[in-house]
């Protein structure tokens, strides 16, 4: 038990192995504390699409993709456009391929109708990567316990559909400063959560529930951040 709690410091290949349990139809949590945990979830996420080949498509809500895209690129990542497809929700800074517009509207269904026929429109039947960014930021928006409960229904609904790598990188304090958090439901209904956080000079990947922790008998994996640059320069 207390070698399942060590932390180890991982590899590029590590990081490999790790996002290649990340399976179609399942949805993935990614709570980040770390002051650059976003970033580096981000740019993993892109390498992991190229990698498969499989499409990534980010819903950007309220220009949530265009901070951490410049964070990236202050850090010497460069990141094309065509590798990452956009819809865009509010918000007025483009990055990435914008292939997408949708005007926010407080009524979940509404909003949900609109990204699932854009994303078919986008997809059809093919498998694909619908990185969510943002949705913090949606439900302080939200308000109501009714229409956040709504929210975490139709995100439910998306499980289980092959088509789909379901991904949402969450800034957790923003998410405790809601008077209903609702990290508890989405912990309870994903198949993968991980926890980002510092650790020193280091990012602390703790795996809250993954099936990548019975493979490597691990459930606290470090990364450098200097060594994470330097795979990706």
């Amino acid at each position: 038990m207390e070698a399942l709690k060590k932390p180890v410091l991982i590899t590029e290949r590590d990081l490999d192995e790790l996002l290649e349990q990340i399976w179609p139809g399942g949805t993935t949590i990614v709570e980040n504390r770390a002051s650059l945990g976003i970033e580096f979830a981000l740019h993993a996420f892109i390498q992991y699409s190229k990698k498969r080949g499989i499409p990534l498509i980010v819903e950007d809500i309220f220009d949530t993709l265009p901070v951490y895209m410049t964070h990236l690129r202050l850090m010497g990542v460069q990141v094309k456009d065509p590798d990452v497809k956009v819809i865009k929700v509010g918000g007025t800074q483009e990055v990435g391929d914008v292939i997408a517009r949708i005007k926010f509207g407080n009524d979940p269904h509404v909003y949900q109708e609109k990204i699932d026929r854009e994303l078919q429109k986008i997809t059809g039947n093919s498998t694909y990567v619908h990185l969510v960014l943002g949705l913090e930021r949606l439900l302080v928006l939200q308000g109501d316990v009714h229409s956040i409960y709504t929210l975490m229904g139709l995100i439910k609904q998306k499980l289980g559909d092959e088509r789909r790598i379901n991904l949402y990188l969450i800034e957790t304090p923003i998410m405790e400063t809601l008077e209903f958090n609702p990290l508890p439901m989405l912990e309870d209904l994903a198949t993968s959560v991980i926890e980002l956080q510092d650790e020193d000079e280091l990012i602390d990947i703790k795996l809250k529930k993954s099936v990548f922790t019975l493979l490597m008998h691990r459930d606290h994996l470090l990364v450098s951040p200097r060594e994470i640059l330097r795979w990706w320069m």
